[in-house]
């Protein structure tokens, strides 16, 4: 996470736009092949993909990392917990979604 979190500390970078400001049908082409490769490389509970499109628009997937960095300050520019915030979810719903998720998987009440 140390190298997004500034450039300089009197000037942090802005370099995520989240969500992207993309096309609905990017967006599905994106969640599409993200959730196939989370489906085929059987991640659990949580992971972040990173995605670059090509020079004609066409998504690929750069990696997968199963254990994203999670800082809760948003201000750190943390990716995970920022995609959460985009989709509605506070950090303490973030975590405690993954342990439920972790929970029912193990039967654990």
């Amino acid at each position: 996470e140390a190298k997004w979190i500034f450039d300089r500390p009197e000037s942090p970078l802005n370099i995520f736009e989240c969500p992207a400001n993309i096309s609905p049908s990017l967006k599905e082409e994106i969640e599409k092949l993200c959730i196939n490769a989370y489906t085929i490389l059987r991640c659990r509970d949580w992971c972040r993909i990173d995605v670059r499109l090509d020079e004609k628009g066409l998504p690929h997937i750069l990696e997968l990392n199963p254990l994203p960095g999670i800082l809760p300050n948003p201000e750190d520019n943390s990716c995970f917990p920022k995609a959460a915030r985009a989709a509605g979810m506070s950090y303490n719903q973030l975590l405690q979604t993954v342990l439920w998720l972790a929970a029912r998987r193990y039967n654990l009440q």
